[in-house]
């Protein structure tokens, strides 16, 4: 509701606006101009405080003792006078150092994600390091001991012209045999379960034939998957042979190179642990083939898993079921100076036959 503001008061009579007041100069008013009494005695307290003017106490009146700033106060003068340009200059280094520790975040992550997604190299690998932190032999003591370091392991024959096969086609085939072999047993990406380098080196037909095999443990008598669960160490050693002929099957031509290798992998263990404890062994007999590339389409043409065949020694049952190979663990109590996988016997002999099934 709108109200006029010089209106009167609903239900009560206008008031006459107050009386001018006479100025100083004019004089005392004249007789007719008295104001009458009741608006005299409503002003009675004003004009006795123009005739009587305010006295201060004498507490009030006197000065105090000068006080002398010190050094406290003068900070509390300069905050008072400056305190908005500070709170200012605040707010920008506080949002300045969240943009470094930004940038520094940012850098952090990209450095660990370059990390971890570049394998290591085999002159990188660090030395085995025993669970109190010292460097330690894991191979000492065992038949491994004498197996050569990684890629050195897999030594290529000579390359020979072989039936249909030239000299050069054989070279290529055993130089893709050696990949295969390095990409399914050595390399950081199969060990901690990335397939796809392995299965990139296969032919296109091949390829898509294998990948359902690492859906389940099958996998385990080509490629060795361990995870990054497992205290394993890069330190891994292998010994073994390759042979290559050519043949015919169902009227293609092939050369077929037979791979026999014992691979052992390294695991930290205890100190006290006897000699092979901290040992993992995988005997394996994979043939790859190669069919000549008149007798099958393009998408045939290239290296072939023709069988494979694996057993195990010192190996985790319940991880190997799970397609993961991890050593078993050694107890003192349990198995005092014996290793948990038994005696191997002629495991590591590649003369020896080799056993038709193994523990797990």
């Amino acid at each position: 509701m709108h109200t006029d503001p010089h209106a009167g008061t609903p239900g009560t009579a206008d008031q006459a606006p107050p009386a001018e007041r006479p100025s100083a100069a004019d004089g005392p008013p004249a007789a007719d101009q008295q104001p009458p009494a009741s608006a005299a005695e409503g002003r009675r307290e004003v004009l006795f405080a123009e005739a009587e003017p305010v006295r201060l106490p004498d507490w009030m009146r006197s000065p105090g003792p000068e006080h002398q700033p010190t050094g406290l106060d003068r900070v509390r003068f300069f905050q008072a006078r400056h305190n908005g340009p500070l709170a200012v200059g605040l707010a920008f280094a506080l949002a300045l150092l969240m943009i470094v520790a930004a940038g520094w975040m940012v850098v952090q992550v990209a450095d660990w994600r370059r990390t971890a997604t570049v394998a290591p190299s085999a002159s990188a690998m660090p030395e085995p390091i025993s669970a109190v932190g010292t460097p330690r032999d894991l191979f000492a003591g065992t038949p491994a001991a004498s197996f050569a370091l990684r890629e050195k392991a897999i030594v290529l024959p000579a390359a020979t012209a072989q039936g249909p096969f030239d000299k050069v086609q054989v070279r290529a085939a055993l130089d893709s045999v050696r990949k295969a072999l390095i990409e399914s047993r050595l390399e950081t990406a199969m060990l901690v379960g990335d397939t796809e380098p392995f299965l990139g080196l296969l032919a296109p037909d091949s390829r898509a034939e294998m990948r359902p095999h690492f859906d389940n443990s099958r996998f385990l008598h080509v490629a060795t998957r361990i995870g990054s669960q497992a205290d394993w160490e890069y330190d891994i050693r292998a010994q073994g042979q390759i042979s290559h002929r050519a043949r015919t099957v169902a009227g293609v031509r092939l050369l077929e190179v037979t791979a026999e290798f014992v691979w052992a992998y390294p695991f930290d263990v205890m100190r006290r642990a006897p000699a092979g404890a901290g040992l993992v062994a995988v005997r394996d007999r994979v043939v790859w083939q190669v069919p000549h590339p008149k007798d099958v389409p393009a998408s045939s043409r290239g290296l072939w898993l023709a069988s494979a065949k694996a057993v195990t020694w010192n190996a985790d049952c319940a991880w190997l079921r799970d397609g993961w190979v991890n050593v078993m663990q050694w107890l003192p109590d349990l198995h005092g100076p014996r290793v948990p996988g038994g005696d191997p016997g002629d495991f590591f002999d590649l003369a020896a036959p080799m056993a038709s099934t193994s523990r797990c």
